[in-house]
């Protein structure tokens, strides 16, 4: 931790005391945990950042010890940057009614920040969360750049607790803020689409600390170019070839579920309908790929007896496949949404692309019948033709 009390007084590992005065301090057996009130000692070696651990190993509420160097570098160097950029910030600020500590809190603002380099449940994830909408705070989470892979131009392995933490932007995407304190630089991860549990497109933007002005350039939106939707779509082109080029050998519950509906039906898995497995609104709310669950609602719509069908229908059978978890949900504790949202967002898409009309608030008239190729080539071909259209 890098905050302790001495004689009731805050005092941080930011400023400027020296070795020295930690060490005479310490001798006056004065300095405290602000949390539980036992005694810490200074820790100013050579090898780790300077930080304070408490004296005994009594459990703390708001405290754990064994954070890494990295994690204290990073508190302090966000630490300088708020003040940088002008912003009253509090390290390690303990909220006792619910019993968190944020690693930097703007208490003009009622603002909490987290910066995580450990991987967290998305259970706790929500915990907390939650524990700062409880009491009408903001809070926002910087994850250390070290959790994030890049594998090409525009595509990332997030870990599925970051992505969590996603928030949108004004025009509707996800987005997260990595930070790193060796170089001192931020990596704002914008327009993210997710492709599976941890592979995504999204477009990383890298500033130094200099460059970022102020506290919204964490929720800053950056205009996509036509070079990034060009990208964007040749690599979930090539994530839907992938989908049919390894259906046939996938065992997990949603292919297998799928495989065995569509046999019974003389359908091939690795032939379904272009117009599934498409980035629609909202869509990252089932975690199970979009060609499967869109393929799945394309299937249900065939088989109605009647032309007309209500939303409700598609939402117990889905709720159904969930209970069984044949069908996995994301969770997004930050967003007013869930699953549902995503069958309403490809509803609309089936809309807008003249399959389906819309006769109501939660009714729909079939239109046509949906195309499923007759071989991979033609998949291959018709994949190409839609992406260039959407």
């Amino acid at each position: 931790m890098l905050v302790a009390l001495f004689n009731n007084q805050f005092v941080d590992m930011v400023g400027e005391t020296t070795k020295e005065e930690w060490h005479q301090k310490n001798k006056s057996g004065n300095l405290r945990c602000p949390v539980c009130q036992n005694r810490v000692i200074p820790k100013c070696g050579t090898k780790k950042t300077w930080h304070f651990a408490h004296q005994s190993f009594e459990e703390c509420d708001g405290y754990h010890e064994g954070e890494t160097d990295y994690h204290l570098l990073g508190k302090k160097g966000l630490y300088k940057w708020l003040r940088h950029v002008n912003e009253e910030s509090i390290l390690e600020y303990y909220i006792r009614d619910i019993r968190q500590r944020p690693d930097l809190f703007l208490q003009n603002h009622q603002h909490a920040i987290e910066f995580q380099c450990a991987t967290v449940t998305q259970e706790e994830l929500r915990k907390r969360i939650k524990g700062y909408q409880s009491l009408s705070m903001e809070s926002d989470w910087i994850f250390s750049m070290k959790r994030l892979k890049q594998k090409g131009p525009d595509l990332y392995y997030i870990q599925s607790s970051d992505l969590s933490a996603a928030k949108k932007e004004s025009d509707g995407n996800l987005y997260l803020n990595y930070y790193c304190p060796l170089t001192e630089q931020f990596l704002l991860l914008r327009n993210i689409i997710p492709l599976s549990q941890k592979k995504a497109i999204a477009n990383g933007n890298t500033f130094s600390t200099k460059k970022c002005s102020d506290i919204q350039w964490l929720s800053r939106t950056f205009t996509k170019s036509e070079q990034n939707n060009a990208i964007h779509n040749a690599l979930w082109r090539k994530q839907k070839n992938t989908w049919r080029m390894t259906a046939f050998k996938n065992t997990s519950p949603a292919v297998m579920y799928m495989k065995k509906v569509l046999y019974f039906n003389h359908r091939s898995l690795t032939l379904f309908p272009s117009i599934a497995g498409t980035p629609t609104k909202n869509y990252y709310h089932i975690e199970t790929s979009p060609y499967l669950w869109q393929t799945y609602m394309l299937f249900l719509i065939e088989k109605l007896p009647t032309s007309l069908f209500s939303v409700n229908f598609i939402q117990k059978e889905f709720q159904r496949l969930l209970h069984k978890r044949i069908l996995q949900k994301r969770d997004f504790p930050y967003l007013n949404e869930s699953w549902k949202d995503a069958i309403h967002g490809y509803l609309d898409f089936l809309v807008d692309n003249l399959l389906l009309e819309k006769v109501s608030e939660g009714t729909f008239r079939k239109l046509q019948r949906v195309h499923y190729p007759k071989t991979l080539e033609e998949a291959f071909k018709l994949d190409e033709i839609f992406s260039e259209k959407s």
